[in-house]
């Protein structure tokens, strides 16, 4: 636990920083939105902290030979989506328990060891349509099912937690929910989303 907690408190600590050099980034429920898209808002913290390198790394996968890439084109419109976003250390967990990760954890590992249309359908399973923010993901007093992008659906429990299509318990890493961008809303969490 003393790793997550120094880990969150550093990609807190960052985003906190890129929220005062750039208005772009703001905690909090609906509100005016910032200024950068969420593909920037990821490249930002990433560049900082380097959190975000395996989910950045994943997204590159799909970059094709024109150079175009449909997840990032996606996360860079104007179209409203939220993020629910994994921190490095869930993608690293992922691949241990897939057995693909060999010797030194690296971001590439995962194009090597999926093809696009599984890498695809796991991203696409992370995002949803709209400006959700917490107060619209999750309920107090009931379960909740979202659709995402891939046509599956994840359930936002009362404890505020998420469960994925494959039963897993996902926790929200606070204080990092409710990152506002310009396109959508970022939700930091603590588990790759298995469709």
């Amino acid at each position: 636990m003393k790793y997550t907690l120094t880990k969150t408190k550093k990609i807190a600590a960052t985003l906190i920083v890129a929220m005062t050099i750039s208005p772009a980034v703001a905690f909090g429920g609906p509100g005016k939105p910032g200024m950068d898209t969420i593909v920037k808002i990821a490249q930002d913290v990433n560049a900082d902290s380097g959190e975000f390198s395996y989910l950045l790394g994943a997204v590159g996968c799909l970059t094709a030979d024109d150079g175009s890439n449909p997840v990032a084109a996606l996360l860079s419109g104007t179209d409203k989506y939220t993020l629910f976003a994994p921190t490095d250390e869930a993608f690293k967990a992922v691949q241990r328990a897939l057995g693909v990760a060999e010797g030194d954890e690296d971001p590439s590992i995962t194009c090597a060891a999926l093809d696009d249309a599984t890498i695809f359908n796991i991203l696409a399973y992370h995002v949803t349509e709209g400006r959700r923010f917490s107060n619209s993901v999750f309920n107090k007093n009931n379960m909740k099912m979202i659709e995402m992008l891939n046509g599956g659906y994840i359930i936002s429990n009362p404890d505020i937690t998420l469960t994925d299509n494959s039963g897993q318990a996902i926790g929200i890493v606070a204080p990092l929910f409710n990152l506002n961008a310009s396109n959508g809303v970022i939700h930091v969490i603590d588990t790759v989303l298995l469709p």
